[in-house]
């Protein structure tokens, strides 16, 4: 008998991820966590921020384990759930991931294969680590809001790529082309503003192309964002882009993927705890690649606040 039999899950599915990958391919997930013996409830989310629900109302009904078969946006949502929950401290719930995902870019942080068998089997490992979270605060609409994070939160030209890779998953597209596609439509469409950044009480005043704040490495779709990025370290990695041009994006574009591309004379990296952005014209923001309202943002790290399930860390 193994750990799987005793412990009730939560086995929580996101029937729109991957394009709609999620609702095809329920019966394989299943059976896979059939043959290990797990011992589950499913609850499959209906709509945009369900999750948020969802997941809540599970840990107040006693849940204390978690199978996410989504992507980032998914586990995003049963993030927010477990922290907007007031029965237990976070660090009491444990969350495991199956990546059904378009983007999957937390997986890779945190050594999660992007197979369903073999992130089951990690699940039946259970390694366990405890990673930090970003707390986001913002206004939308003149009602305060806050936004918890587990892998990494964009702002600029960033958060707008996020908005379009959004609006094409909606339409039923999937895969890295979603991305490059975002890319070129954002890239047309947006235009640098002078924005104040407070990194850990030092005034940054920026021409902003895009900013990160990151506690895992990857974003959008595979993009090496954050190389440095230590996600149970307490400290955020910070990364401002200034104002670089088409030119400047084209030739990095592969340093993207790599990391390669903070050595660039338009990049400037940081590490910190709190960050506070505001800028005169609307900024726009994401989380986890989930959009934001438009605003000015106050960003905080909550060390060691989540426990996940890893397999090896890169």
């Amino acid at each position: 008998m193994n750990k799987t039999d005793q412990t009730k899950w939560t086995l929580l599915l996101n029937p729109h991820s991957g394009g709609g990958r999620g609702k095809r391919d329920l019966d394989q997930i299943e059976k896979l966590l059939q043959s290990q013996n797990f011992n589950y409830l499913l609850i499959v989310s209906e709509f945009p921020k369900h999750a948020i629900q969802q997941a809540k109302e599970a840990v107040e009904n006693g849940c204390r384990h978690f199978i996410v078969a989504g992507g980032d946006g998914t586990l995003n949502e049963v993030v927010n759930g477990v922290f907007l929950q007031k029965e237990v401290s976070p660090e009491q719930v444990l969350i495991g991931m199956i990546p059904v995902g378009t983007g999957n870019d937390w997986i890779k942080t945190f050594g999660i294969p992007n197979t369903y068998a073999s992130a089951v089997e990690k699940i039946v490992e259970q390694k366990t680590l405890f990673q930090d979270v970003g707390k986001l605060s913002y206004s939308q609409g003149g009602v305060e809001q806050q936004r918890y994070f587990s892998n990494m939160a964009g702002f600029g030209f960033d958060a707008l790529t996020a908005q379009k890779a959004n609006s094409l998953k909606e339409k039923g597209r999937s895969g890295m082309l979603v991305y490059l596609q975002s890319l070129l439509a954002a890239f047309l469409q947006y235009k640098v503003q002078k924005v104040k950044i407070l990194i850990d009480k030092n005034p940054v005043e920026e021409l902003l192309f895009s900013l990160s704040i990151a506690i895992g490495k990857y974003n959008g779709g595979g993009m090496k964002q954050a190389p440095n990025a230590i996600p149970n370290n307490g400290i955020f990695d910070v990364t401002v882009i200034k104002k670089i041009g088409f030119w400047g994006i084209l030739t990095n574009l592969a340093g993207l993927y790599s990391g390669s591309y903070i050595k660039d004379s338009h990049v400037t990296c940081f590490q910190a705890k709190e960050v506070f952005i505001s800028s005169q014209s609307d900024l726009a923001g994401e989380v986890d690649g989930e959009a934001l309202g438009e605003s000015q943002f106050h960003v905080e790290i909550l060390p060691k606040k989540l426990q996940v399930i890893v397999g090896d860390l890169q």
